[in-house]
């Protein structure tokens, strides 16, 4: 059954297989108007993440979101038909899109009569995807800037930073900055969110 925010003014309310954890902010379920997964769970949200100013889940009845704790959502679009993993730490800035199914650039004619039939069909109405999807993996602590585009099958590694409006069609090294169209590497990152700069920033502020 869905539950519903104290705060919220959309009626529907969250999908009853969505699990929050504690201290999660939702600012509104009409995000997830068009979250049609039959996954139990369908999407986990980790501890005291946020989904902001209108985040948006369109998920298929296969989907499954996963989102760490303390990663902020901001305006993003998440378009999963199997699965997109968010890790911890993460920010993803407005109009982001992260998609783990993609419609060839030139689909029949037939086929694309067939898949309006069949959306019709529905009422739901679901779109079907063409094609098998492919997992998006975002791993710890990555920035993904407004507008950008991540298309099926990418992971983010651990740390990068992915430019506004950049396009991402192929995986992302650890700590990497990368931006355009399609994207490439700028710059890499020196790591400072491993183990041991957290143990030496730790005894540093412990002496001061």
């Amino acid at each position: 059954m869905p539950f519903h925010l104290d705060h919220d003014w959309y009626s529907r309310g969250v999908p009853g297989n969505v699990v929050l954890g504690e201290d999660v902010y939702l600012d509104s379920s009409y995000g997830f108007a068009a979250f049609h997964s039959e996954r139990e769970p369908g999407a986990v949200f980790g501890e005291a993440c946020g989904a902001y100013d209108r985040a948006t889940l369109v998920v298929g009845p296969r989907g499954q979101v996963t989102v760490g704790p303390y990663t902020v959502l901001n305006g993003v679009y998440l378009v999963c038909s199997d699965r997109i993993s968010i890790g911890a730490h993460c920010l993803l800035a407005w109009g982001a899109v992260l998609t783990d199914s993609w419609r060839p650039e030139r689909m029949p004619p037939a086929a694309r009569r067939e898949a309006l039939r069949a959306t019709a069909a529905d009422p739901r109405r679901i779109f079907p995807t063409a094609g098998e999807p492919a997992p998006v993996t975002v791993e710890d602590g990555v920035w993904v800037g407004f507008d950008s585009v991540v298309l099926p099958g990418v992971t983010l590694g651990r740390g990068c930073v992915v430019g506004c409006r950049t396009v991402v069609g192929a995986d992302v090294p650890p700590y990497a900055v990368v931006a355009g169209s399609p994207a490439r590497v700028l710059r890499s990152l020196e790591p400072d969110d491993t183990d041991d700069v957290r143990r030496r920033a730790l005894a540093e502020r412990t002496r001061a």
